[in-house]
């Protein structure tokens, strides 16, 4: 077996880039119509909804018993209460983090469906509970250590590939919804909450 290095070695200097180069070229514009392919695509919030339910079960597989619990229904109705006492409009905010969490959970079925596509199953939307849990167990595990390594990554120019591509969108979208709620209601549920 050849390694590239001693087949390019063979040929004109010239040469060598020009292959290479129509290489990165033509692996540059299919990795961009893949993603447009993706990312083109809108779940519905049907399916959205069972994908966060699937989501839910894969995160309590894994859940630790000194995790905290989430916050409950009428937790966060409290909070926007005290938000609109502050004079901030509880109305703007619900719909600023629902856009958010729409857009996040839209580039997470995007990942959800790629991979599907590398197990070659189709539709996502078509899975039955079972197969969709398995597959959104994979699209969690790798957002998880996306999210591990983001601070990590050499920051080396590493060829982007469709997956590392929306992994990187998830990330962006998922950290702007942390930010929504680190500015509108943290400060808000520090100050009502009662294990000061």
């Amino acid at each position: 077996m050849y390694s590239l290095n001693r087949i390019t070695r063979r040929l004109p200097a010239a040469a060598n880039r020009r292959p290479l180069r129509e290489y990165l070229a033509r692996r540059n514009r299919d990795c961009r119509q893949d993603i447009n392919a993706m990312t083109e695509k809108i779940f519905s919030d049907a399916f959205l909804s069972r994908l966060t339910l699937a989501v839910r079960a894969v995160e309590q597989e894994g859940q630790d018993a000194n995790d905290p619990e989430p916050l409950h229904a009428e937790d966060y109705e409290a909070i926007y209460f005290a938000y609109q006492e502050a004079g901030g409009d509880p109305t703007a905010a619900k719909q600023r983090i629902a856009a958010a969490r729409a857009c996040r959970d839209q580039a997470l079925g995007q990942i959800v469906q790629f991979i599907a596509d590398q197990y070659g199953v189709g539709p996502v939307e078509r899975l039955g509970d079972e197969a969709l849990t398995d597959i959104a167990r994979d699209a969690f595990d790798a957002t998880e250590c996306w999210l591990d390594q983001v601070e990590m990554l050499d920051r080396t120019t590493v060829p982007e590939s469709p997956l590392r591509i929306l992994l990187k969108s998830h990330y962006r979208l998922s950290e702007a919804m942390l930010h929504l709620h680190d500015t509108l209601l943290w400060p808000i549920a520090k100050r009502i909450s009662p294990w000061k």
